[in-house]
């Protein structure tokens, strides 16, 4: 069985891949672990330019590197949970186009195809 911290490192690692099948437990897992952590790296980044005057270059860059890896991590996931329910991820077009919440929300209520299906193997059944 996964871990909860296996579900999350396993997020950033695939952060770029499309493919596949997620599960709704491995999905919340990383939700949990992500976001607090996410919003503690940015709060140290801002303190850090802040308190310690960093250069205000170094310090975007850092925001918008954070920023980006958390939007391809939360993205692919969400794209390999709909594949999960045998749904297109092009549904995560609503990501952009409306809030990411509502996405994420209808991602974990999503029920999962018990078979196979066009986007793999049922990962409950392989794991």
């Amino acid at each position: 069985m996964k871990t909860a911290l296996h579900a999350w490192l396993n997020g950033y690692r695939r952060m770029l891949s499309f493919r596949g099948r997620e599960r709704r437990r491995d999905f919340l897992y990383f939700l949990l672990g992500h976001y607090p952590l996410f919003y503690l790296l940015i709060t140290l980044i801002k303190w850090s330019h802040n308190r310690l005057s960093a250069d205000a270059t170094l310090t975007s860059f850092a925001l918008f590197g954070a920023g980006l890896a958390s939007l391809c991590a939360t993205l692919t996931y969400n794209v390999r949970r709909l594949h999960d329910s045998n749904r297109s991820g092009l549904l995560c077009i609503g990501y952009f186009l409306f809030a990411a919440l509502i996405v994420i929300l209808v991602s974990l209520w999503l029920a999962p195809r018990n078979a196979g299906n066009r986007y793999g193997p049922d990962p409950r059944r392989a794991a």
